[in-house]
Formats: C-alpha cells, structure tokens, sequence
C-alpha cells in the first residue's frame, strides 16, 4: 500500500510540524557546501591522533577543518585497534560539538555498531549476539538488549546505533548470520521491531545527555542471501520471493534510520538502485527517514560493481538514481564534496536532490533532541556502564538451545562428585564464545585484551569442585591442529595451530583420549574462530577435521558409561556430522556472550532450565537440502540408497528443524481453537499445561499449512508466537489474532502485491512437531476454510482502490467509499471482450503499477493533481469503464455489441487499418520530428506504453529524476 512521507507518526504532530518549518528554513539558508557537509559521514579516524604517550587525542586541526570550516554533518566508527571507555569516547563527542557549535554548524550525530550492546565501549555489558536474542522467541528480550545497548552507547556521547540487521538467515554460509534474527519472516520482524523499540525509547532519567538514539535497520534489501554464500556478492532473489519473505519484517518498522546494503539486487547496486530505493523503500513502505549508505558503497559502485566509469560518476549516479541520503565515506571527503559540486555544475544534480536529503538529516538530528540538548562530560549513565551482567545472564539462559538429551542425561545429578573432563578448541575462549564486533570489527584479539568480566565453560565448571571433579585438556586447536594446554588456559589463542589431515598422529587429541577413560563426563565444546563480512567467507560449512576427530576419538577412548556433552559455539550453523551420534546431549550455545560459561554450567547442573529453540533450520548436509522450513512442498529428496537412480521422495532431512529446542520438563497443548484465517483475521487459542516436575518456560508456535494455492504454498508458515513461563502443574490460555494482511500471499499474475484465495483451505497447528500435513486430525491442528467461498475476490481492484483511497483523489471521481470502488472495478470482469482476458484482474495488475507511480508523485507534490491519475494512466471512469470494459472507452465506439463480446467485422477491419495507419505516421513524421528536436539539444516527447505515459528524462521533474 502507499504511504505518504508527510504523515506525523506519533503524538508529537504539531511540534513535528513546527519544527519541519524552522528545519525548511535551516535548509534554505544554508550555501551548497554546508548542505554536502550534511549529506557526508567520515570516519572518527580522520579526527583522532594519538598523543606521546600513545593516547587517543582529538586532532584539533582536523576537527577545526572537517567540522568547523568543511561543516561535515556525522561521523562513525571507533579508534581501532584502540580500546575506549564511555568518558573516553564521550570527551571526543564533546570536543565534535563543540566545535560544530563554535562555527556555527548543526550537531554531528555519531554511528556506531553497536550489535550487541555496546560492544566498542571497553568496559561495556556485552548481551548475546542476535541470532541468539531469537533464539529466546521473547520479543521483551530483544527489547531489552536494544534499549541497553542504547543506554551504554548514549553514555559514550553518541546516539545513532547501526543496528539491527533485518535480514532472513537463509544462507548458511554466510558469515553475518549471527547478526540477524533467524530465517523466519515473522520472527525477523517482530524481534527488530522490539530492539528498535528499545534503542529510540527516551531514557528514564530527565538528565541523560543525549536522552535519545536512533536505531539504524539493516541492510536494504536481500544483502542475506548472495548467491553463493560468500559476502557482497550478488542477491539472487526472485522479485515474487523477495517481496513474499525479505520485504515482511521492513513492514511496519519505526526506526529513525536505514542503511542500504553492500549487495546487489536483481542486477543493480541497491546504493543507485531506483526500484528497492524509491519504489519499494520510499513509495510502498513508506519510508521518510534517513537512509545512509554501507561504507564506502558509493566508491564501490565504480570499484566493486564495476557499474560507472569514475568515482565521480558513481556518487552523481547514486544520489540520481537512488535516495540514499548520506554517504558513509571514510577518508575521501574532498573527492566526494568536488564530486557532488560537478554533478550540480553539469545539471546532472539539482538543489532540490539535495535540500530533500538535507533536510531529511537536519529532521534526524531533530527527533532525537540533538538541537536541544547540550553534550557534556558529565552523564548519570556513565556509572550504569558495566553494570548489568546479572539481567544480561537472564537473556544469555534463555538464548541457548539444548537440542538433544538422551535417556535424559542434562541436568547432570549432584548426588554425588562426578569426574568431568572439559575439552574442545572453544572451551576455554571468552572470544569464542562472544564472536566479532567485540572490541575491534573482526573481534577482540585476546581474552585479556578486551573482557572485563565473564567465564569460559572450563573456568564456570571448575569453580564448582564440589559437584565436579574437573580437569582440562585443549584437545585440538580452533583450525583443528595442535594446541598447547599453557596457552590455552591463559585465554590465549594458539598461533601455531594449523590444520591437520585425518592420517596425521595428533598429540594433543592423544593427550585427551588418554584422561577420557578415566571420567564420567566429557564436556567437549567444539566451533568456529570469530569472523565477519569478506574476511569470514566460507566455501564450505564442514568444520575443521581436527575437530570431528577429537569427539571421534574421545568416544572410542572413553567407555559407554562416559558420557558426551557437545556444546557449539559459533555465528553460523556449520556441519556437526557424526558429532551429534557420538554425543550424549548437545547444546547449540552460538554466540552468546562473555556469561556463556556461567550460563553453560547452569544448564549442565539444572539450576537453569533450558528453553531457548532454534530460529534457523539446522543443516544435515552440504547441499542445505529441507531449509528454510517454509521451503516450497515441491522441494524433495530422494530416499534411495546405493545406485542411482532413486525413486522414493521424501522431504530433506534436516539435523534439527526450525523452533526445535527441548526443556527439562514437558508441556501439554490442548483445546486448540481457530477462526477465520482465509479470508478473515486468524483468531487462535490453546491451553498450555506444564505436565513436568520442575518450572519453565515454553515458546508457543502456531503454524499455517496451506493446502493449495495459486503459487506453489510453503511447507508451513509460523503466524504467531508467544513466550510464557509455568510451574509445574500450572496451565494458562493463550490467544493470538493474525490481522489478514499477514495471511496474504503474492499472487500468480503480479510479483509485488499481495492477495487472499477465497477457494484455499488448510490448517494451523501449535508446536514446532506439529506436521498438520502428515496428520490433520491431531488434536493439535485445526482446519481453515474461507468464510465466503463463493465470493469473487479481485486482487488487482483491491490494491487499485487502496490507491485510490489513499491518495484521497477517489472522492473526485464519484467514489465516496472503497466499497464502491471495488463495486467498479469488477464490473471490468464480466467483459471478455475480443476473446481476451483483460478483464479477469479488473482494471489489470499493469493500471495498479502505473497508479502507484502516478499516485506517489501526486502526494510528495503536496498538490490536488489527481487529474494526473486519469491522464498519465488509463482513464477508467470514462464511460466504458464505467460500464465495466477494461478496454476503456471503446465500448462508447462500438455500442451494444461490443460490450457483449462482439465486434462487428466491418467495424474490427476499420480498427485495424486504422492503428497501422497511426503507425505509419508515427514513424514517419512524429518519429523524425522527435529526432528532430533532440538533435537541437532539447526534447518535449512522450512517448506512451500501455497504460503508462512514460517521460523522457528530460521533462521529468526533479522528484522523478533521482
């Protein structure tokens, strides 16, 4: 649907207003360089030093020249490699505004990347990572990581966070899963809905300076999934897909900010991309805040995409064809201001691209009190930094996942003393167990380096000598080579670990196997090394062998009463194989944080019951085969063994299915209740009991499984979901209501809107098990059915009225309500006129697209020019439309006949000679009059296409020329 950029969104309407007058004015007195200094963010580098005593320093004369002469609008980043408490960070912020002021400039907002807390702020409480955040399914959770995050960050001085990362996990290879919030659509959304929530809340104390942040969603669009897994390269998504899955959770977003991404969509740079930037950003998600560019992607759209000539034409080409409105350059300022300057000087950039982007950045700085509020070094938040490891340890419990527990090993007995062995490259490793984007981009470089607080697994399961008789042994390195026990228990990573074959004799996992026969347990802690971006590619998702072979080989070495506990860390799900077989339980830790030890250790002992589930689809092989979980129900494999062929299909196995996660006690579902759901609003309902022996927390999960549709339905689909907490015994109702325009579907005829099937039925079921398909009479799934089967349903006027409607231009064209709209519409049906199927959309999926366009240049006009909805586009309140023809006026032409399908021969003959004769002429006067003109520099043509009046570049206004 259209949504127009000059709404106010909150109860602050008439300040909006007053401000957006005082901000116009700001920007009309401001001289063309003040205005590129707004739309340019350099990195923090180019004004720090260090001073003799190797100290971060402001560096006055870049601060007097960037700031003050230059007037350059935001800065981001940190002084890597170099750690910063808050006070630090906060006298640099102070030194920026200062100087800003002093000339006179606007305030210089500050981003950071801050993903996971206040992860650049030494000293800061680290919450888990994202992936982790969703594993909880507890929105509040999210909440609370953002609003913390904010908190910490604002104590620091600076309040624009680049997070979060609303992209779908759909590739497991990719080394930035960990930044998002699982594959799930609805999860996706609901989760950054809250984090941004918590990031832009205003801080509960009057006196924080700055009280408020913005929270920066990332990255537009379809960055997530690149074709072959590595980053950066292209997304190849089909545009039906991306608005069925990638464009849901940017549906409804309230964050200050968006940043486009490094990636290409459907063959174009998302950083000049005119159809996900203007169309799709701007026009049906209705976008009017800042929209900032990755780092350096302008510079990439000549470097990287190899799509202009120069640096040059690239940023001219980026500020034309798409909206980004500042662009995050990191050293190259002249060359983009000059740039800029020349696009103007040629006419190829014009003031208004410039004034829109301007103010868009001055409004930002606004809403967050930035020309209210002074910056100074004292703060109530400074002495809260560092201050939540206890609230933060709640999230990090429920953020893990116990995905297998055998004859019910977890939690382990304190009865008596066991012998414990903990093991594995990740057991001793706060860095692995918290990831990148701690301390430095690529991640701390040491234990010591960076972490104030936290334990690794060893260190929580060893402090615990009376419950456990622990020892350690490092077992194998991160890469799977040899490790050294010295190093490793200082926290240290092991340079000299290197990658061993499967036949090569390996000390150090000999020197494991040895104790292994000797113990009741063996806590093996297996994972990856701490990447992120291009440097974390990889091409294949198996871990390294040294690590399977250590399990392999503590399972041969240890005798059955043994047991194995694997715990993963890492911000993918690579391949576990035989692992998993030879493990008593598993636990799926990912990246939780410097608390992930105490929190392993509290699930180990059951002080915690576990009840995080997995937000992702965890993959048996290589090829990925049965994810996502809503995959397509024509995705198979076969069954067969031995020589091909094969002839038995069957879904993909999977090593566990999305929203798995098991508790150590059970819960009961029962009363299921549905209502509506096809063409209405699902109404849900289902009692949860808590039938175990001990209290916890369940994820309630509700599903949707099609059982046919137009285009090919998923699987399944989650609609809802819902964390709650029971004792034991105790039960509770729960009720969702999924609002229809959830349900919907892209359909058959259209790749970018979405419509309902009155024909469809299908199911819901309640619980990540539940497979409706396999079994619709469980108890524990419902039936769907439409309310209004017989009911025509028209996509096409149902999203042709919303226009309509929403332009608030219907009224002038006799239609008070959206009822008669669609009366109107699908009168258009009936007709097959000239044995064509024109009429079976209504007006037809091609008017919608050309109202959209038509209708959105109508609203940033601020103007009445609904008479260009009619003239640009298909007239289809003439008197033929009106009389229900698709084909417009014609109907007034050929009479009565016409209308019931028939054509008069003499009169089709005379139709005919008569469009060749208009092409005659066209070509050959109309066309060379047009060449004509263009050669005298100049052109006045229009050339029409269907429903569309196309201009040519030359008489669009400004607002279509970019």
């Amino acid at each position: 649907m259209l949504r127009t950029s000059h709404q106010a969104h909150d109860s602050h309407g008439k300040r909006q207003l007053k401000a957006s007058s005082k901000l116009s004015s700001l920007v009309d007195s401001m001289s063309v360089d003040d205005k590129i200094g707004q739309l340019a963010q350099i990195d923090i580098l180019k004004l720090l030093q260090l001073d003799s005593h190797g100290k971060v320093a402001v560096n006055e004369t870049a601060l007097d020249y960037y700031i003050g002469e230059r007037g350059v609008g935001s800065v981001f980043n940190t002084f890597q490699p170099h750690s910063l408490s808050a006070l630090d960070f906060r006298k640099i912020a102070v030194a920026i505004q200062s100087t800003a002021q002093s000339h006179h400039r606007p305030p210089v907002i500050w981003g950071l990347d801050s993903v996971h807390g206040a992860n650049f702020v030494h000293g800061a409480t680290l919450t888990p990572q994202p992936l982790n955040v969703a594993c909880s399914f507890n929105a509040t959770v999210s909440f609370e990581s953002g609003k913390l995050a904010s908190r910490d960050t604002r104590a620091a001085g600076v309040n624009w966070l680049f997070s979060p990362l609303l992209g779908l996990a759909l590739e497991p290879k990719w080394s930035r899963v960990f930044e998002t919030f699982g594959e799930d659509p609805l999860l996706v959304g609901n989760m950054a809905r809250a984090m941004v929530n918590g990031i832009q809340q205003r801080d509960d104390n009057a006196d924080a300076r700055p009280s408020g942040a913005a929270a920066c969603a990332k990255h537009f669009i379809g960055y997530s999934m690149p074709r072959d897994g590595h980053d950066r390269a292209p997304s190849w998504i089909p545009t039906r897909h991306l608005y069925q899955y990638f464009v849901l959770p940017w549906k409804n977003l309230t964050a200050f900010t968006v940043m486009e991404s490094y990636t290409e969509y459907d063959g174009v740079p998302n950083v000049a991309n005119r159809e996900s930037l203007n169309y799709l950003l701007r026009q049906r998600l209705g976008f009017d805040g800042v929209v900032v560019s990755d780092s350096e992607e302008m510079r990439n759209l000549h470097q990287w995409h190899k799509n202009t000539a120069s640096y040059q034409d690239a940023i001219i080409t980026s500020l034309r064809h798409g909206s980004v409105d500042m662009s995050m350059i990191p050293l190259e300022f002249e060359e983009f201001a000059a740039s800029i300057e020349h696009g103007m000087d040629e006419k190829r950039l014009d003031m208004k691209r410039l004034d829109e982007s301007a103010l868009r950045v001055l409004t930002l700085k606004d809403k967050i009190g930035m020309f209210d509020e002074e910056l100074t070094l004292d703060d109530p938040n400074l002495a809260l930094v560092g201050s939540d490891e206890k609230s933060v340890l709640d999230m990090v419990h429920q953020s893990i996942v116990l995905t297998k527990n055998k004859k019910d090993l977890l939690p382990l007995s304190t009865k008596s003393r066991r012998k414990l062995l903990v093991t594995g490259p990740t057991a001793n490793s706060l860095i692995y167990q918290t990831g990148s984007w701690t301390g430095r981009w690529q991640g701390a470089a040491n234990d010591s380096e960076w972490f104030t607080y936290g334990e690794s697994v060893w260190e929580a399961l060893a402090k615990e000598s009376d419950a456990y008789d622990a020892s350690f042994n490092c077992g194998t390195g991160i890469l799977g080579g040899e490790c050294d026990e010295t190093l490793t228990l200082n926290g240290d990573i092991d340079l000299s670990d290197t990658p061993l074959g499967v036949d090569i004799v390996h000390k150090s996992i000999q020197r494991a196997a040895s104790v292994a026969s000797d113990v009741d347990v063996i806590v093996v802690c297996v994972g990856e090394e701490s990447s992120v971006e291009k440097p974390g590619d990889i091409r294949d998702l198996s871990l390294p062998e040294g690590q399977y072979k250590l399990v392999r080989e503590l399972r041969e070495s240890a005798p059955s009463s043994t047991k194995i506990v694997l715990v993963y860390f890492g911000g993918r799900p690579r391949l576990l194989k035989d692992m998993v077989e030879h493990s008593d339980a598993v636990i799926m830790a990912f990246l939780p944080g410097p608390s992930a030890g105490t929190a392993i250790a509290d699930i180990i002992s059951g002080r915690v019951n576990p009840s995080g589930r997995l937000p992702i689809t965890y993959p048996l092989y290589e090829d990925g085969g049965g994810a996502p979980y809503f995959r397509s129900v024509s995705d198979l494999c076969n069954k067969g063994v031995g020589a091909l062929p094969h002839w038995d299909f069957v879904p993909c196995e999977v090593q566990w299915p999305f929203g798995h996660g098991l508790s150590y006690t059970t819960f009961a579902y029962s009363k299921l209740m549905a209502s509506g759901g096809i063409d209405e609003d699902l109404h849900l309902s289902v009692v949860v009991e808590n039938t175990g022996n001990v209290a916890g927390a369940e994820a309630v999960l509700f599903f949707t499984f099609d059982d046919f549709r137009s285009t090919t339905p998923e699987y399944k689909r989650l609609r809802a979901f819902e964390k709650i907490f029971l004792k034991p015994g105790e039960s509770m109702t729960i009720n969702q209501t999924v609002p229809l325009d959830e349900l919907k579907f892209v359909g058959p005829n259209d790749e970018k809107h979405y419509i309902i099937d009155p024909t469809m039925t299908g199911w819901v079921g309640v619980g990540a098990d539940t497979d409706c398909r396999v079994n619709p009479k469980s108890e524990l799934c419902a039936p769907l059915s439409s309310k209004h089967p017989e009911l025509e349903y028209f996509g096409a006027c149902e999203a042709a009225c919303d226009v309509w409607m929403h332009t608030g231009c219907a009224s002038q064209f006799g239609f008070k309500t959206r009822s008669e709209c669609m009366a109107e519409c699908s009168t258009a049906v009936s007709h097959t006129s000239m044995s064509m199927d024109l009429g079976k959309d209504g007006w037809g999926w091609t008017y919608v697209n050309c109202l959209e366009s038509v209708a959105w240049n109508v609203m940033q006009s601020g103007t009445e020019e609904c008479w260009q909805m009619t003239s640009y586009c298909r007239n289809v309140f003439e008197l033929g439309e009106r009389n229900g023809s698709a084909l417009g006026g014609f109907q007034a032409v050929f009479g009565n006949g016409f209308g019931d399908g028939e054509i008069p021969p003499v009169t089709l003959v005379a139709l005919m000679v008569g469009l060749l004769s208009s092409i005659i002429i066209s070509y050959f006067v109309r066309g060379r009059l047009v060449d004509t003109v263009k050669c005298k520099g100049r052109s006045s043509d229009r050339e029409t296409s269907g429903d569309t009046v196309q201009l040519t570049e030359t008489t669009l206004p400004s607002y279509q020329k970019h």
